[in-house]
């Protein structure tokens, strides 16, 4: 009996593979403003274009493959909405019961917005790529990677479970990830970065000068900093369980010991904090 039993699922798994055409939704509006834009998702992949002024287009793809047995499902929910001069884009996921055998789900959005936007884009379990843009911009994912190039204004930056890539930046950048390898360049008036477990790696361009008191910081993971020679700050790096590892060649006023260094760079100025729990500390010249 258990035999029989045994061969009566393998059939149906092994003949039950399925692949619908790929779900698609397109819209688009027109915009007077500066685009305002939000995107919510579950787990998609969202990518973010820049486009021409006066409109924001959204299309979004869903495609499914699975084999074997699904008990329960639905579809996916697109919602576009407009209210007064935000423009909002969400997708959630199909709920499904149960699988027996395995699913291959693709969901994508590519969203393109004007250069020049508020941008807010927010998703559970996928990774967000951002094209060069201006204003003040928002991404965050609970566990996916985020990867951004050329992005200038007002940068904020979240992922619970992913690397962080960000390059070419231009202005204030705030970035974060709970677990996972943070990694930013560009030209800086303010800067904050902090990673829970992973390293951190920053390479501040010429022409960045702190205009307020500047933050690197790990948990469990080095930091590697390079920064202009011209920079006026107050250095004050310490870690706890590393050391510090020097390669500037320029005097720094104050006390350099194995774990800890504080003194002034240059003119002084604002303070740039470095800390780390349980890695080592690299501070070389980016120029």
């Amino acid at each position: 009996m258990r035999s029989v039993l045994l061969m009566s699922l393998w059939l149906p798994l092994a003949a039950a593979t399925a692949h619908a055409a790929p779900k698609v939704w397109d819209q688009s509006w027109n915009v007077t403003t500066q685009a305002d834009v939000h995107v919510v998702a579950d787990d998609a992949h969202i990518r973010v274009h820049a486009g021409p002024p006066g409109e924001v287009k959204a299309h979004v793809e869903y495609e499914l493959r699975h084999w074997g047995v699904v008990m329960g499902g639905g579809e996916p929910t697109v919602e576009f909405e407009r209210k007064s001069d935000q423009i909002w884009i969400t997708l959630r996921d199909p709920k499904t019961i149960g699988v027996i055998g395995g699913i291959d789900q693709r969901f994508v959005a590519d969203v393109t917005v004007p250069s020049d936007v508020q941008l807010a884009v927010r998703t559970g379990d996928g990774a967000i790529d951002c094209e060069p843009l201006s204003g003040r911009l928002q991404l965050e994912s609970g566990d996916g990677a985020i990867r951004a190039r050329g992005l200038k204004g007002s940068v904020d930056v979240r992922s619970g479970d992913g690397r962080v890539t960000l390059e070419e930046l231009d202005g204030r950048l705030r970035a974060r990830t709970r677990d996972g390898h943070l990694s930013a360049s560009g030209r800086f008036d303010e800067l904050d970065l902090g990673a829970g477990d992973g390293r951190v790696d920053a390479l501040v361009q010429p022409g960045s000068q702190p205009r307020s008191a500047w933050s690197v910081e790990t948990g469990d993971g080095a930091v590697s900093l390079r920064i202009p020679h011209d920079l006026n700050t107050l250095l004050d790096a310490r870690t706890r369980d590393g050391h510090i590892n020097v390669q500037l060649p320029i005097s720094v006023q104050g006390r350099l010991e194995h774990h800890e260094l504080i003194g002034e760079l240059n003119d002084g100025g604002p303070t740039l904090r470095i800390r780390t729990a349980d890695g080592s500390i690299t501070l070389a010249l980016s120029d």
